[in-house]
């Protein structure tokens, strides 16, 4: 009789077909045409990602409008259809900085000029102003810095709050062998402006790796490198989860993909590479 399978092995099992489903639209014949496939590819990874995220998101195309400065035109965006509009215009949308959770840039194969192309665009994401009220989060916090005060019998000049800029990931469906093989050859001045250049989340869904910044247990910057095969998928999703959840207030407890692939989870990073920051970090820092 055959043994039931585990939660976390039906969960691995989803993500491994839908990475050999997006690595077989590379293979097709319409996608030879380098128009074709971007598009083709493009609507397929929406598809993917409306199946996967939590339905308040929305998946589109277009350019993302600050008060000051906008993002170049974006393969996919996604925005926060629940609580904000989008203006849809004659060849793309039109979305307000203060709804756009994360941009994504899709490219069929790497190339030196598609990476140069996605840092490009991940900078004009970066130096978007968003205008944001306080939220509920924001006010519960400040109940808290009071409450304890009260508490304390002492006097607080408020809080300093810093929020993330939208999220920023970029997806190789195709190649990437010789960038993620040699991250030593990474150089100091190719890390200079990672802040602002370099996408939060990379997946090499051929090669099995991912890429993403992080905060090291010695409480540095840095880019990490895992290659995780035909897992790659699955801890991209989570990333990029986690990257929603970041951004957005919600009265239930986020949700993360953490206990039905802790297997992927136990993968260590096989290079890491420091960098200077650019940007505050986010959260929210009491002011006596």
């Amino acid at each position: 009789m055959t043994e039931p399978r585990s939660p976390e092995s039906r969960v691995l099992h989803y993500f491994r077909t839908k990475a050999r489903q997006l690595l077989a639209t590379s293979e097709l014949p319409i996608c030879e045409h380098s128009g074709l496939s971007g598009s083709h590819r493009e609507e397929f990874q929406r598809i993917y990602l409306k199946e996967v995220l939590p339905r308040r998101f929305d998946v589109g195309k277009g350019m993302t409008y600050g008060l000051i400065g906008r993002s170049r035109e974006a393969d996919i965006v996604i925005w926060d259809a629940v609580n904000y509009p989008s203006l849809p215009m004659l060849d793309n949308s039109f979305f307000f900085a203060e709804s756009v959770r994360v941009v994504i840039e899709s490219k069929s194969r790497w190339s030196m000029q598609d990476w140069r192309d996605v840092q490009s665009k991940t900078s004009a994401v970066r130096h978007v102003l968003l205008d944001y009220s306080r939220s509920l989060e924001d006010e519960i916090s400040m109940l808290q810095l009071d409450v304890y005060a009260l508490k304390r019998g002492e006097q607080h000049s408020g809080m300093l709050i810093a929020r993330p800029k939208i999220g920023t990931a970029a997806v190789f469906i195709e190649g990437g062998k010789d960038f993620t093989s040699n991250p030593d050859s990474i150089t100091d001045e190719d890390l200079a402006d990672a802040d602002f250049e370099w996408p939060d989340l990379t997946l090499f869904l051929r090669e099995g790796v991912v890429v993403s910044k992080e905060i090291s247990s010695a409480d540095e910057e840095v880019i990490s490198f895992r290659r995780l095969g035909d897992d790659s998928l699955v801890y991209f999703t989570n990333g990029l989860l986690r990257l929603l959840a970041e951004r957005t207030v919600s009265s239930q407890g986020h949700f993360y993909l953490d206990n039905y692939m802790m297997s992927v989870l136990e993968a260590p990073p096989y290079a890491q590479l420091p960098y200077p920051s650019g940007l505050w970090r986010p959260g929210r820092i009491p002011l006596h």
